[in-house]
């Protein structure tokens, strides 16, 4: 869990230094790694499901790398501006901090639960196969569902915190702790609460239904231009009848905690409002793409796979077992793949909440930022104006 948050923590530090460049490294990095754990399968596995699984990441890796490629420059600009709004705070990376703390807080007692029961019930001679996996089956559930609430409480905090930033100047800086951060994160569990824990439940699946949908869409032009070298790569009309005859991912979609947090309407509420307001903007094809949500993903994953790698070292080097079961292995391998994946997932989700707060000021009141924070107003108003250019 260290390790994982140390991860973290130094993932967010690269991302500020290289807002610029950082989606390009992510993709890249990501298409290595797969093609290391490709070579390194074939070479020293026996078993034939490591390297499959290995060749097959790698296909899905650069496929999506292929896909978004010309799409980055546009959402590196987002997420430069998202960055360089949350320099203007600390109380953005100490909510980050807290999530951690939380996080692995709950990941605590979790296991203490967890293990204590599974070994208790994995002795218990009249129990069936069956139960254990319906008891299993409910841990797993309650740990999601509360590190998803954790995650969204994060993210409806951050967009009030960068609701109050957007309407400063760059002189007036937010000290640590401040007023603003206790207000936000007050507002987020006393009235947002409930809609949080109703988005944490459904949001995810949802989410990556919509995630693979819009890689869908992304990917036919391109593959209709390799057919036809004389058509346009433009996926706007399919993009906005797409969502407009979606009523789900018109409710329910990742600008939800920022309108809690922002205006604190209800989950299905908040979804409406806000693809009501892209919708009227003209950008829903343009906010809708996912890039920046992938890439935080496929960094979560890295640090999580990592963190598996050294619990199984831990495990076979000192000889700990982390159950009573009979496959030490496994167990270090699985608890610490899903410690360091929430971990480093709560902790970046900081990111998402500033990117998607970001965009709903930026739709809603662009003359503040420009009136107020002039030098990143012209970096969002250059990326858009180039992005809309590369789309005619």
């Amino acid at each position: 869990s260290g390790y994982a948050s140390i991860s973290s923590m130094f993932a967010l530090g690269f991302m500020m230094m290289l807002a610029r460049n950082i989606l390009q490294a992510i993709l890249i990095f990501t298409v290595a790694v797969c093609l290391s754990w490709s070579v390194l399968g074939l070479t020293l596995s026996n078993n034939c499901f490591i390297p499959a699984v290995g060749i097959f990441a790698l296909l899905m890796s650069a496929c999506y790398a292929w896909v978004v490629w010309d799409r980055i420059p546009f959402a590196a600009t987002n997420l430069s501006v998202a960055l360089k709004g949350m320099r203007g705070t600390l109380d953005i990376p100490l909510l980050g901090v807290c999530n951690l703390v939380a996080t692995f807080a709950w990941t605590i007692c979790w296991i203490c639960a967890f293990f204590g029961a599974s070994d208790y019930l994995w002795n218990e001679e009249e129990l069936s196969n069956d139960w254990m996996v319906v008891v299993v089956i409910f841990f797993f559930f309650s740990y999601y569902w509360t590190t998803q609430v954790i995650k969204g409480v994060s993210q409806a905090t951050v967009a009030g915190i960068i609701g109050h930033w957007w309407c400063i100047t760059d002189e007036e800086h937010l000290p640590l702790c401040s007023g603003v951060f206790y207000s936000a994160l007050s507002r987020t569990l006393f009235k947002g609460f409930g809609s949080i824990c109703l988005g944490s439940l459904i949001l995810g699946p949802c989410l990556l239904m919509s995630r693979l949908c819009t890689f869908r869409r992304l990917a036919q032009p391109k593959i209709a231009r390799l057919r036809n070298q004389e058509l346009p790569l433009s996926s706007q009309d399919s993009d906005e009848n797409t969502f407009n005859n979606d009523v789900i991912t018109r409710h329910i979609n990742q600008w939800s905690y920022s309108y809690i947090g922002l205006y604190g309407y209800s989950f299905w509420d908040s979804g409406f409002k806000a693809s009501e307001l892209f919708q009227a903007r003209g950008w829903t094809h343009v906010v809708s793409d996912h890039l920046i949500l992938s890439s935080m993903g496929m960094s979560t994953v890295v640090i999580g796979v990592s963190t598996a790698c050294l619990g199984v070292i831990v495990s076979e080097v000192d000889g700990y077992s982390f159950s009573a079961a009979h496959k030490p292995l496994t167990s270090a391998f699985l608890i610490s793949l899903l410690v360091g994946y929430y971990l480093s997932s709560a902790f970046l989700s900081i990111i998402q909440g500033s990117v998607s707060a970001i965009l709903v000021c930026y739709a809603v009141a662009p003359v503040d930022l420009h009136a107020n924070h002039f030098s990143l107003s012209k970096e969002m108003r250059t990326g858009w104006k180039q992005f809309w250019i590369q789309k005619k």
